[in-house]
C-alpha cells in the first residue's frame, strides 16, 4: 500500500524502493541487538513493546494524511521505524515457539505461523489494493490501524498466561552477545549455509517485491486493483507452498526443501520480470510464493532446531541482520530499475543469484560430507 501512495506522490521508482531500503536499514542497525533485547525484557514483553511501536507509526500517518501533511519522506520514516520494531519483534516471537511447545513441534508451529502469514499476505495485499483503488488512501491506513490494534490487543491479553522461558537470560553485554551469535552460527556449517542464502536472497531477490508497483501500473498498465491481483498471487503460492512444504518433510531433510524453495523463488522471479503477458506474471508470482514458503518456513526450523536454548534468540537474531543485509540490494535494484527498466533489474539479479545461492548450497553440503 505505501508503495502506491509513494508512486503516485513521486512518480519515481527509486523512492518506491527507498521505502524497502529504508526498512532494512532499520533492520541492520538493530538486527545484532535483537536477540539480547529479547533475552533482557523478555520474550513477550519484546513483542508487545514492538507492536506498540508499530501501532503508533500507522496511527501517526492516518492523522498526517487527515490533516493533508502526508508527504513521501514521512513515509519513508515511518516504514525505517516500523523495520526496527519488526526487526526486534521477529527474532523474540520465532525463539518464543520453542518455549510455549517443546523442540518436537517446532517444525509443524513454523507451518501454522507461515500458514497464517500466507493468508495474511494473500488476502491483505489484494484487499489493501481494493481500499485504495475504491476508497482512497485513509480507508487503507484505517485498516492497518484496526489490525495492528487487534493484533497489540491480542498480546496483551494473552500476557497474563504465564510460559517459562527455557532458555537462561544473557549476562553478558550487547556486544558480547551479538559476537556470540555471529560466532555461534559460523561454528555451524549448516546454520551458516542457512543465514548466507538469506542474505543473498535478501541483497537480490527480494528487493523486487518493492517494485510492484512500478510493475503494476508502468509494465502491465494496471490499477490498484492490478497491484493487489499481483501480491495476492504471491500470497496464493506461498499458502499452497506451505501444504507440499509439509508434505515434502516427510521425505527429504529440512536442508534440501530450503535449497528447493530458495532456488525456484529466485528463478520465479527473474522470468516474472520478462512475462509479456499479466496472467503470466500472476502464474509466475504464484511459483515464487511456493518458494518462498519452503525458503522461509525451513530457514527459521533449521535454525530453530539446530541451536542450544541458550543460544536460539542470538542465532535467530542473525536472520534480521541478513535481512539487514539486503541494504545495499535495494539501492542498487531501484537505481537500476530506475536508469534501464525493472524488467532488466529484476530479471537480471534473481538470475544471478539462483546461481550464487546454488553454489553456496552444494558447498555447504559438500564440506558438511568431508567432515562426517
Amino acid at each position: 500500500m505505501a508503495g502506491v501512495v509513494v508512486l503516485d506522490m513521486t512518480d519515481s521508482a527509486l523512492a518506491v524502493a527507498l521505502l524497502t531500503f529504508w526498512r532494512r536499514a532499520a533492520q541492520l542497525v538493530f538486527g545484532g541487538f535483537a536477540g539480547f533485547i529479547g533475552d533482557r525484557l523478555g520474550r513477550r514483553n519484546t513483542l508487545t513493546l514492538s507492536q506498540f511501536v508499530i501501532f503508533g507509526a500507522c496511527l501517526a500517518l492516518l492523522l498526517l494524511f487527515a490533516e493533508n501533511r502526508l508527504s513521501a519522506w514521512q513515509i519513508t520514516f515511518a516504514a525505517f521505524v516500523i523495520g526496527a520494531a519488526w526487526t526486534v519483534d521477529a527474532p523474540a516471537r520465532s525463539a518464543l515457539v520453542p518455549d510455549l511447545l517443546g523442540g518436537r513441534l517446532t517444525a509443524d508451529a513454523m507451518l501454522l505461523e507461515s500458514f497464517t502469514h500466507s493468508i495474511i499476505l494473500g488476502a491483505g495485499g489484494y484487499l489493501a489494493g481494493w481500499l485504495l483503488e475504491y476508497f482512497g488512501t485513509s480507508a487503507g491506513l484505517g485498516a492497518l490501524i484496526a489490525l495492528t490494534g487487534l493484533n497489540l490487543t491480542l498480546l496483551v491479553w494473552l500476557g497474563r498466561e504465564q510460559v517459562p522461558q527455557t532458555n537462561p537470560v544473557a549476562e553478558g553485554g550487547v556486544w558480547q552477545s551479538i559476537g556470540e551469535g555471529i560466532a555461534y552460527v559460523r561454528g555451524n556449517r549448516q546454520m551458516l549455509v542457512v543465514v548466507l542464502v538469506s542474505a543473498l536472497i535478501n541483497i537480490m531477490v527480494f528487493p523486487a517485491l518493492s517494485l510492484l508497483p512500478v510493475f503494476a501500473r508502468d509494465v502491465f498498465d494496471r490499477s490498484a486493483i492490478g497491484l493487489g491481483m499481483l501480491n495476492g498471487s504471491f500470497g496464493l503460492g506461498s499458502f499452497i507452498g506451505l501444504f507440499l512444504t509439509h508434505r515434502l518433510r516427510r521425505r527429504f531433510s529440512f536442508y534440501w526443501i530450503f535449497a528447493a524453495g530458495s532456488l525456484l523463488q529466485c528463478l520465479a522471479w527473474a522470468v516474472f520480470a520478462l512475462s509479456p503477458l499479466f496472467n503470466l506474471a500472476c502464474l509466475l508470482l504464484f511459483l515464487a510464493g511456493v518458494g518462498q514458503a519452503s525458503f522461509y518456513t525451513m530457514r527459521n526450523v533449521i535454525l530453530l532446531t539446530t541451536a542450544s536454548n541458550e543460544m536460539r534468540g542470538r542465532a535467530m537474531s542473525t536472520v534480521a541482520l541478513s535481512q539487514g543485509a539486503g541494504l545495499p540490494g535495494e539501492l542498487v535494484t531501484g537505481s537500476l530499475a530506475e536508469s534501464a527498466g525493472p524488467r532488466f533489474a529484476v530479471s537480471v539479479q534473481g538470475v544471478l543469484a539462483a546461481f550464487a545461492t546454488l553454489a553456496i548450497i552444494l558447498r555447504g553440503k559438500n564440506n558438511h560430507r568431508s567432515k562426517s
